[in-house]
C-alpha cells in the first residue's frame, strides 16, 4: 500500500501525522519496523520534507514513531509513558482534573473488583500480604507510602489478564501520585490508609466482591474528602 496525496490545508502538519498513523495501521506496521525515508514519505504526500519531519517529531512525543539518527523512522513500541508524561501537567493547571482523575480511578477499581477476585491465586494473596507488611512499616514509621501503596495496587491488577488494562491502572495511580504532589496533598493519618489496605485484601482474600467493592470506594472517598480539606471544597464541575 502507497499513501495518498494531500491537499493542502492551514494545518499541513496534521493531515501529515494522521497520514502517517494510517500508513502504520493499515500496512500491519509492528513496533521496530522501518518506515521509508523522508523524502519518500514528502513525495508519496505530495508535501516538502520539512512538514513530514515536524509530523514525525509530533508522532516521536506521543509515542508512536522514533526517529534513530543515521538510519531513518521507525514504529515505536507502545508505551503509556508519553501519557504520564503530558497528564501531571495538565492536571497541575485544573484542580478539578484531579477529582474526576481520582473518581476514574475509583470507578475502574471498583469495577474489576469481581474479576480480581476471580483471579486470584495463592501467590497473589501471599505477595500482598508482605506488601501490607511493608506498607504498616513505613506508615508507622512516618515514612512515604508511596512504594508500597503503588506495589499493592500492582499487585491487586497483576492477574487480570489484561495488560493493557493493568498498565493503565499504574499510569493512573502514577499521574494521580504527581497531580496530588503538585497540589500538596499530606496523608494526615497514614495508618489509616494502611487500615483501608487491610480492609481490601482480606475482602479480596475472602471473595466477597460486594465487601471489595465497598472497600475499594470507602479508601477513595477518604482521599476525596482530605482533598477538599485542602482545597477548601471540591471545585465547580465544568461544562465541556
Amino acid at each position: 500500500m502507497t499513501l495518498k496525496r494531500l491537499a493542502r490545508a492551514p494545518l499541513l502538519h496534521h493531515s501529515v501525522q494522521e497520514a502517517l498513523k494510517e500508513y502504520v495501521v493499515e500496512n500491519g506496521f509492528r513496533p521496530g519496523d522501518a518506515l521509508p525515508s523522508e523524502a519518500e514519505l514528502a513525495r508519496q504526500l505530495g508535501v516538502s520534507r520539512t512538514s513530514v519531519r515536524e509530523a514525525v517529531k509530533s508522532l516521536e512525543t506521543i509515542g508512536i514513531l522514533e526517529s534513530r539518527r543515521g538510519s531513518g523512522v521507525y514504529v515505536a513500541a507502545f508505551s503509556f509513558d508519553p501519557l504520564l508524561e503530558s497528564l501531571p501537567y495538565g492536571l497541575m493547571l485544573d484542580s478539578r482534573a484531579v477529582y474526576e482523575l481520582l473518581d476514574l480511578r475509583c470507578t475502574l477499581e471498583v469495577a474489576l473488583a469481581a474479576r480480581i477476585i476471580e483471579r486470584r491465586t495463592p501467590d497473589q494473596l501471599t505477595d500482598l500480604t508482605e506488601v501490607l507488611d511493608a506498607f504498616r512499616a513505613a506508615a508507622a514509621a512516618g515514612a512515604s507510602l508511596e512504594v508500597p501503596d503503588r506495589a499493592f495496587h500492582q499487585t491487586l491488577a497483576r492477574n487480570l489478564g489484561n495488560r493493557v488494562l493493568a498498565s493503565l491502572i499504574d499510569v493512573f495511580w502514577r499521574t494521580f501520585h504527581r497531580a496530588a504532589q503538585s497540589i500538596d496533598l499530606v496523608n494526615v493519618d497514614p495508618m489509616s490508609t494502611y487500615r483501608d489496605h487491610v480492609a481490601i485484601y482480606e475482602a479480596i482474600a475472602a471473595g466477597d466482591v460486594a465487601a471489595a467493592q465497598v472497600t475499594i470506594d470507602r479508601h477513595f472517598d477518604g482521599i476525596r474528602r482530605l482533598l477538599e480539606q485542602q482545597e477548601g471544597g471540591p471545585p465547580p464541575a465544568t461544562t465541556p
